[in-house]
């Protein structure tokens, strides 16, 4: 919703994923210099079940959600997805969420986001709207 002619918020629910083995896994949203990572949990069913809300310029183009696997020494990631803002919907409160595909490469265009390709194994549901009062 337009808090201002600059400002929307951006909501999200971050609500759960499916392996075959069970890893310590977590979720990391980013959206221009904002970032919001869930805590970690372990499983074949990970369900983190956190909401994110970011206030965002208008002339934001999308965001990026990556998955991560926790390790010993460092961290690797399983998979990211690019969500355009043109494909969020308005809402008053959450749904019931939908299944994303994550993929292992992203487009870019310099430095410039532009989506991602080469899917994955991997799937996140999330429940991703833009706030309306």
């Amino acid at each position: 919703v337009k808090d201002d002619d600059d400002d929307n918020n951006l909501e999200l629910n971050v609500l759960a994923t499916t392996f075959t083995e069970a890893f310590d896994t977590y979720v990391v949203l980013k959206v221009q210099d904002l970032k919001g990572t869930t805590i970690d949990r372990r499983g074949s069913e990970p369900c983190w079940e956190q909401d994110f809300m970011f206030e965002i310029g208008a002339d934001e183009k999308g965001f990026t959600v990556e998955l991560w696997k926790k390790g010993l020494l460092w961290d690797s990631i399983l998979g990211v997805l690019w969500i355009p803002l043109s494909s969020v919907e308005h809402a008053t409160g959450e749904g019931p969420g939908a299944w994303w595909t994550l993929h292992s490469k992203v487009i870019k265009n310099g430095i410039e986001i532009q989506g991602t390709r080469t899917p994955t194994s991997h799937e996140l549901l999330l429940d991703v709207y833009f706030a309306v009062p």
